[in-house]
């Protein structure tokens, strides 16, 4: 028999290890070229088509759940990023990932967190999987003005907020009217 050294590890772990490794590189990368097109309703009921919000603004994606801590802490920040940058153009996407059954829930969470950014439903998941097949929450997909993923972000630590702000601010002077932070 042909390599009989003993180990720990259960068979199954090159096959897990290998899994792995294409989840990862399935997932939307920096740089990746276009991020993969959706088509979700609102809590309204409403279409909302990510290719329509492509090419002329940044658009960041952000997939959450209800019962995400890190995603309810993210929230108010995303908030705050729309109050300030919408009308310099930044559309920001909430994907809600909640299980089926739960729809009614999430239109009262989202008033409670007072967010007036589009969310939109994937209750099972078929949009998080071609993002992020690890279905690690949050997530998030920032796109440049050429339609581009620009940078992904996944989780949210105290802190990621400031980096955040930052990509958004120089994604929108590159080829915007928005001020280069000069003016107050």
């Amino acid at each position: 028999m042909i390599g009989t050294i003993r180990s720990k590890q259960p068979k199954t772990y090159p096959i897990l290890l290998l899994l792995t490794v294409i989840l990862i590189l399935s997932s939307v990368n920096a740089s990746a070229g276009p991020p993969p097109d959706f088509r979700l309703q609102d809590l309204d009921g409403n279409w909302v088509n990510l290719s329509e919000q492509l090419g002329d603004g940044v658009v960041y994606v952000t997939f959450w759940a209800t019962w995400c801590v890190p995603c309810r802490r993210e929230m108010p920040y995303l908030q705050k990023l729309h109050e300030e940058f919408a009308d310099k153009g930044l559309t920001i996407i909430g994907v809600n990932t909640d299980p089926p059954g739960t729809t009614s829930k999430i239109k009262p969470f989202v008033n409670r967190y007072k967010i007036s950014y589009t969310t939109v439903l994937d209750p099972n998941n078929n949009v998080l999987d071609k993002y992020n097949p690890t279905r690690e929450l949050p997530y998030a997909v920032l796109i440049d003005r050429d339609g581009n993923v620009h940078e992904v972000f996944p989780g949210y630590r105290k802190g990621d907020e400031v980096r955040l702000r930052e990509k958004i601010e120089t994604l929108l002077a590159v080829g915007g009217e928005a001020e280069t932070g000069d003016a107050e």
